[in-house]
């Protein structure tokens, strides 16, 4: 029998404790910009979580659409802006980016301490140093599922599928400063049918639909898929192909619905520890 995440439950959770300390003590509402490049329609759909989210607890999230032809210094240009509004407390880049951009000089021109995507090159390498000003919240959000449904990563043959700036770079550095093994690989691994196989714990962020299949995994294994894709049918859907691994994993975090509504919350907790 497998258990599935109820990511809006432990999301509810949590913005239930930054909307009460908003009010509580607040005399303004934090703003968190959302740059939005093109029309992704993945990329749109969690956007709208955040800004929904955002505005349930008292966080102002201002998404400004860029169309795919901006010029990388106008988006640069206007990411500097709103490095010096007043009232921001946190921008973000929605990624990705179009290819004619230097996704690293975007996100570098965000000031790092409004950077709760923790993207910037000085966030990630304060990370690694464990000294970040902020966890990165995809990352962060694997954790406290984790946390919530009582896995115990100690001792466990852990599986990080994907290298990543959202998922596998920081849920590496975090695991590290925790001093837990794992093993790191990614699509292009040759053994990672082996490597799935032996793992007690997978954790896949490669945006790969089928990469994970139900007879690749132990008996037991726990997925926490943070993959997503658009699949032909305009569906999103994870990189654990969930029909097959259903019965055999015995906790798995599903697309949508397990990752993606805590790592908003989580976003959403760095902004609010800027208010």
């Amino acid at each position: 029998m497998t258990q599935f995440v109820d990511g809006k439950k432990i999301a509810d959770d949590i913005l239930k404790v930054l909307a009460l300390r908003l009010r509580s003590g607040q005399k303004f509402q934090p703003k968190l910009v959302v740059i939005f490049v093109g029309e992704n329609r993945a990329s749109a759909s969690y956007v709208k979580m955040k800004q929904r989210r955002g505005e349930e607890i008292g966080v102002a999230v201002d998404v400004r659409n860029f169309p795919n032809t901006i010029t990388q210094e106008d988006l640069i240009t206007q990411v500097k802006n709103a490095n010096s509004e007043s009232d921001v407390r946190g921008i973000i880049v929605q990624l990705p980016l179009p290819k004619h951009i230097d996704r690293d000089l975007v996100l570098d021109s965000v000031d790092p301490r409004l950077d709760v995507d923790c993207l910037t090159s000085e966030n990630k390498k304060r990370l690694i140093d464990g000294k970040a000003l902020f966890v990165p919240p995809a990352a962060a959000a694997v954790i406290k599922i984790l946390e919530y449904y009582n896995v115990h990563l100690e001792g466990k043959n852990i599986l990080i599928v994907g290298s990543g700036d959202l998922i596998g770079k920081p849920l590496a550095a975090i695991l590290l400063s925790k001093q837990i093994a794992f093993e790191l690989a990614n699509s292009q691994t040759e053994n990672l049918s082996e490597l799935v196989t032996k793992a007690d714990i997978i954790i896949t962020g490669v945006g790969k639909a089928g990469l994970i299949s139900g007879s690749m995994i132990k008996d037991g294994a726990i997925i926490i898929d943070a993959g997503t894709t658009g699949s032909d049918e305009g569906e999103i859907v994870g990189d654990a192909d969930q029909e097959s691994v259903m019965g055999k994993a015995s906790l798995l975090a599903p697309v949508p619905g397990g990752v993606g509504p805590v790592t908003v919350a989580m976003l959403l907790q760095n902004v609010v520890r800027l208010a």
